[in-house]
């Protein structure tokens, strides 16, 4: 299918739109835009205390003041020291010229690192005043042509471009000059009413694009050729079109009414640019030299902005509370701390799962490496090679070897499992450290497509053959192989069980040196942490949910493995018994008119003649949560909850003896359990000993016919299996009227036509178990 052609009006959307000099549509169509020129604001400087005020961060780190916390002020500077250093007037104004072309268009951060190094050059002793203006002048031209390389692969040049040489371009579209200060200043600040107003002004561009194809096509080809007009206007701001292999390949028509959804959704444009300009900024800061000896990992605007972002995200948390159909009301932020999400059992998940890899490779008789993966120079910003590329771009490189390597030994049939890091070097650029089992037989195969692979690209320059690749044995009379592999785990999860140690990669603390390298990994959005050759943690995570047993036998082997944290065990039940995730799936689930997947339970699988069935299904998330904001009494009793847990926190630090510590104090739910008409329902921690609730208001039973073939409802089978009530037998006993036990110490029953349960002693347990 031949690609659209763009109208007047959008072809004139890269050097005309945004600019506040536009004064005249483009011709032969209806500007729907007017001109929105921001002047410049004046940078006042600020104190010590004023800066710190402002990017103050509650539980998290901040950058120091810089030297010189004026850009404009820094940029005078360099004009008085280079008057002091000239010649003659010929020379000061060619220097002032050059230099203010160069860096009086820099955002402040990156003008105020390279006039610093400008002035140190022009003030160094020894050798004559102009070898060291020639010497600074080198290295500002140098820099500034990475700073306009980099800056060029960002769309943000679109509103007012500029050349390398020169700030200023004559825009073809009304004859007078602008600058680029637009772009610049449209990437300051995340999410700025500037970018706002670009996300909208892009929706507007791509609807009015579509809506000129509707008006010269008709049906499934409207659709069609309106999709390829709008995604005319992504690619030219760098943003790749969703489905864009759906519609352009299988020609699909739901994805294309989706996708021109997405592309004339202000909020979608917003989420685009908002990950383009952080990609920017962070680039620019690299190509800058604020990323290294005194930033490692990434720049210290980059790590401000994500602790802010940590900051705004957790005051959400502990400002929400989550509530079931059950009435199960609890702070959103312990079901978070409850989860993944809490480094501490971040951590301890991905030491299980690593151990448990072990433990199956040692079974098969399988020998253990550590490898370490190291792109060529010219990914590194150090190098003189650099290819003015970030660590996205490099990490897609280590991953595609990494495909190869695995693809090569497939063909082979040679089988590997184990796990890979991803971690940063001081300047940003990502390396990978490997776990890797495999078959003694097989080796020898490993190393050399390894080797292969690695030095494919450049294998032969200065230093690839030291710091390239990294193969080391796993010594089993030095430790297990979860030995070798914990401290990288470590380091980059909140520095765990590593207090006191140094990072020897970037030089801070250990825990300050994994705050940096997960706040790089979520500026670049890099996977840190993944796992090949294994069974699915999902399917884990979803059995570790259930605490109700036993369950059926098909899935029973395999939740016993998950809750006493046995990954061995629960490979091998997985090898008998294979499960998989079953979802609920809702047409049209979303504003864009996508279906949505929910996951809702578990289902065990079998082989019957050769093919996959479906034998067994488990709900395991019932329940559906909704989110509302504390009210007052809730924000009172949380805060007191808050210090009275932060009291313990810090009494437990001195104590080294495990089983001495207290116990940390939980949410005191106010609300009951469930909402019904019973009257003897009490609330969770009330004492009582006996309760007992109606979880269903309405009628649970459907089909009444006078002769017992009553059968209960989609809505009540789902309630009850998320406790565990499956037992076909035990639903029919209910149906009849009966009460039936189960083990966690619950009666159920039907009465008046709605589900009752009794609990006959109060369980010494969190509420997190319903997760």
């Amino acid at each position: 299918m031949s690609s659209s052609t763009l109208s007047p009006q959008s072809e004139a959307l890269p050097s005309a739109l945004f600019s506040g000099l536009v004064k005249a549509p483009p011709q032969g169509r209806d500007c729907v835009f007017t001109a929105n020129y921001q002047h410049i604001e004046t940078v006042e400087p600020k104190t010590l205390e004023q800066y710190q005020q402002l990017t103050f961060l509650d539980g998290y780190k901040t950058a120091v003041l810089p030297a010189h916390s004026n850009a404009r002020q820094s940029l005078k500077e360099v004009n008085e020291l280079l008057e002091q250093v000239s010649p003659n007037h010929a020379v000061l104004n060619s220097n002032r010229s050059f230099a203010n072309a160069r860096l009086s268009h820099l955002p402040n951060n990156i003008r105020l690192k390279i006039t610093v190094e400008y002035q140190r050059r022009l003030n160094l002793t020894g050798g004559n005043s102009s070898k060291r203006v020639r010497s600074a002048n080198i290295y500002l031209r140098k820099t500034t042509d990475f700073i306009n390389k980099v800056w060029l692969k960002y769309p943000f040049h679109n509103v007012g471009s500029f050349l390398s040489t020169t700030s200023k371009h004559v825009n073809e579209s009304n004859g007078k000059r602008t600058t680029h200060f637009g772009g610049f200043d449209l990437i300051k600040y995340r999410k700025s009413k500037r970018l706002k107003d670009v996300a909208n002004r892009l929706a507007l561009a791509v609807l009015d694009e579509v809506k000129d194809t509707a008006n010269h096509y008709s049906g499934d080809v409207a659709f069609l050729k309106a999709y390829d007009a709008a995604a005319a206007v992504c690619k030219q701001w760098q943003v790749n079109p969703p489905y864009y292999s759906d519609v352009k390949r299988n020609h699909i028509i739901e994805a294309a009414e989706c996708a021109i959804l997405r592309m004339t959704s202000a909020k979608w444009w917003l989420n685009q640019l908002s990950s383009l300009r952080d990609l920017c900024c962070e680039h620019l800061n690299v190509a800058a030299g604020l990323v290294g000896e005194d930033s490692p990992y990434l720049s210290r605007e980059s790590f401000n902005e994500w602790c802010e972002q940590q900051k705004s995200g957790r005051e959400w948390l502990e400002n929400t509370m989550i509530e079931s159909e059950a009435g199960v009301i609890l702070p959103l932020i312990d079901a978070a701390m409850a989860g993944t999400a809490n480094p501490a059992n971040r951590f301890v998940e991905l030491i299980v799962r690593a151990r448990g890899l072990e433990e199956v490779a040692e079974e098969q008789g399988k020998v253990g490496f550590m490898v370490t993966l190291t792109a060529p120079s010219k990914y590194h910003f150090n190098s003189d090679k650099w290819n003015c590329e970030n660590a996205q771009f490099t990490q897609a490189y280590l991953s595609g070897q990494w495909s190869k390597i695995r693809s090569a030994l497939s063909y082979r049939k040679i089988k590997i499992q184990g796990l890979r890091v991803s971690e940063p070097h001081k300047d940003g650029t990502p390396h990978w450290h490997m776990l890797i089992f495999v078959h003694p037989d097989h080796t020898e195969v490993l190393r050399a497509l390894l080797e292969k692979y690695a030095f494919e690209v450049d294998g032969d320059e200065e230093g690839a053959a030291e710091h390239r690749l990294e193969i080391e044995p796993i010594d089993k009379t030095k430790g297990s192989a979860v030995g070798y592999i914990v401290k990288y785990l470590s380091k980059n999860i909140k520095g765990e069980h590593m207090q006191g140690e140094l990072d020897f990669e970037s030089g801070l603390a250990a825990n300050d040196g994994a705050a940096n390298a997960a706040a790089w990994a979520s500026r670049y959005r890099l996977r840190q942490f993944q796992f090949f050759g294994s069974s699915s943690v999902q399917v884990w995570r979803e059995l570790r949910r259930l605490k109700e047993c036993p369950q059926p036998v098909e899935i029973e082997h395999a939740r016993a493995a998950a809750e006493s944290s046995n990954w061995k065990a629960f490979e091998q039940a997985l090898a008998v018994n294979p499960i998989k995730l079953e979802y609920e799936e809702t047409e049209c689930g979303n504003e864009f008119g996508e279906m949505t997947k929910r996951v809702l339970g578990l289902c065990a699988l079998a082989t019957i003649d050769g093919a996959e069935t479906k034998v067994r299904s488990l709900i395991t998330r019932g329940e559906k949560w909704t989110l509302r904001t504390m009210d007052e009494n809730e924000k009172t009793n949380y805060k007191k909850l808050k210090a009275e847990r932060a009291a313990i926190f810090k009494t437990n630090c001195s104590i080294d003896n495990k089983e001495d510590k207290l116990p940390m104090p939980k949410w005191k739910q106010l609300k009951a359990v469930a909402v019904g008409s019973c009257s003897c329902l009490k609330s969770r921690g009330s004492g009582d000993t006996r309760t007992c609730g109606n979880n269903c208001t309405e009628s649970v039973l459907v089909g009444h016919s006078g002769n017992n073939s009553a059968h209960f409802s989609a809505e009540s089978l789902r309630y009850l299996a998320s406790h565990g009530v499956v037992d076909p037998y035990s639903l029919e006993q209910l149906e009849k009227g009966l009460r039936v036990f189960t083990d966690s110490g619950r009666i159920w029953w039907v009465s008046g036509g709605q589900l009752q349960f009794e609990r006959l002693f109060d369980e010494e347990e969190s509420e997190f178990r319903y997760f």
